[in-house]
């Protein structure tokens, strides 16, 4: 014998933004009232990893394929904000490096509502490089990968030494 018991439907409410995403330009809705924060594009998102495992493979070639004509640096070991749009500037910083190791914690897209072609992706990691005389660096960092239009943009970082 078999009994078979069901129960009524229930609907779940699913959140599916949130938050205040306030910035300069103005990105409001018609009421005043701020645009909220989404999850953001799987190929934006796609593009972010795909330049971050560039550099992290000393590949300064693919991350300029993947840049738009100017991007914005925003060092986390140093004020200020540089291009970062071409091989010289990259090559400079990697000139040192043998290699970099890196273990990711968290990778995380989101994009304003209503928007079709803005991304930033936020990746939580640590690092280790390798210097070529045999010497290390390390960090904890926190990078946002602005992708705007299917090309990287803008790169903000925070970084804090490791013990």
């Amino acid at each position: 014998m078999v009994i078979f018991i069901g129960c009524k439907d229930q609907n779940i409410s699913v959140q599916k933004s949130g938050g205040i995403w306030n910035l300069n330009d103005g990105v409001f809705n018609a009421d005043g009232t701020s645009k909220k924060a989404v999850i953001g594009s799987e190929k934006d998102h796609e593009i972010a990893i795909e330049l971050f495992d560039a550099y992290t493979n000393l590949n300064s070639q693919r991350m300029v394929e993947l840049s738009a004509d100017v991007v914005k640096f925003h060092p986390g070991e140093m004020a200020g904000i540089v291009d970062a749009s071409n091989t010289e500037f990259i090559d400079q910083i990697q000139s040192t490096f043998k290699s970099i190791g890196r273990t990711v914690y968290n990778i995380t897209p989101i994009a304003v509502e209503d928007s079709e072609n803005y991304t930033v992706v936020g990746i939580n990691y640590s690092q280790v490089i390798t210097h070529k005389d045999g010497s290390t660096s390390s960090g904890h960092y926190f990078e946002r990968i602005h992708v705007e239009n299917e090309k990287v943009v803008r790169i903000v970082q925070w970084m804090r030494p490791m013990e």
